[in-house]
């Protein structure tokens, strides 16, 4: 594991923590997880949240030696245990700063936010925060489900279950904290899409080519293809370009063969060629 790892793991719990201790706790909105979990036995039974959390994480740990490999487990290791010793720091070097924010939706959105940037940079390196994270990823394995559907279905069951110690604003508030994390979060993950790319079947691939190369100034790849219902064997026009150019080129499109079929995707990154 290379230093740079260590860095993002440290700086995104850090982000979690900070976020925790200064925009969820304080207004009450569930971020879910184990924090989540941690402050509803805090509001039952008034234990130190810091403590809750770590011994949480350290069954879900146990839980998840039981069903998952220990690889898997291990990559959860490092993100428990610098998210319990943050949560713990930052309460106490944050506790005469008070940030007085107009609304719960407001903190909601920056609770959100900045939390789903600290796991987003956690999750980038291939590592986990534990707790919940262990448990989503059993959910996926024995319910075949996705592991955003399973952290989003743990997330919400948990701000459900906080009616019976909050009200139902805060399950309202925390749910749409949750969503706006889980979103942000992937974002950070994959990035931000900066270019499209089209599949285009089309009866006049010549003058498709030659508008996206000389019009639009961008690269064309022809693939063969052949339908499945006519058995005509077509080529597929197949092009990367800018989001900035993606009205230009359905535009293009229409005038040229307004018949045509095509197919936009995001696309992540682009890399190789000249």
């Amino acid at each position: 594991m290379k230093f740079k790892n260590y860095m993002m793991i440290i700086v995104g719990t850090l982000i979690c923590a900070v976020s925790f201790n200064i925009f969820l706790l304080p207004y009450d909105i569930l971020p879910g997880g184990i924090s989540g979990i941690s402050m509803i036995i805090k509001k039952m039974f008034d234990l130190d949240i810091s403590i809750t959390i770590a011994l949480l994480s350290l069954m879900c740990l146990i839980i998840g030696l039981i069903f998952l490999k220990k690889e898997e487990v291990y990559k959860s290791i490092l993100g428990t245990v610098f998210f319990s010793l943050f949560v713990y720091i930052t309460s106490i070097l944050l506790k005469n700063i008070n940030i007085l924010l107009d609304s719960r939706m407001l903190a909601a959105i920056m609770g959100g936010v900045c939390f789903g940037i600290g796991l987003g940079l956690v999750y980038r390196e291939g590592y986990e925060t534990g707790g919940v994270d262990i448990l989503k990823n059993i959910l996926s394995k024995y319910f075949h489900l996705t592991l955003t559907l399973s952290a989003f279905i743990i997330d919400v069951i948990i701000a459900i279950i906080a009616v019976s110690t909050f009200d139902f604003a805060t399950v309202i508030y925390s749910v749409f904290a949750i969503f706006i994390s889980t979103l942000v979060s992937e974002q950070i993950i994959i990035g931000i899409s900066g270019n499209k790319s089209f599949y285009i079947i089309t009866s006049h691939p010549d003058e498709v080519e030659k508008f996206i190369l000389n019009d639009l100034g961008h690269g064309v790849t022809l693939l063969k293809g052949k339908g499945a219902y006519t058995k005509e064997n077509r080529y597929i026009v197949f092009s990367v370009i800018p989001t900035r150019d993606y009205y230009k080129l359905k535009d293009g499109l229409k005038k040229i063969d307004n018949n045509a079929f095509f197919v936009v995707s995001s696309s992540y990154e682009v890399g190789g060629g000249k």
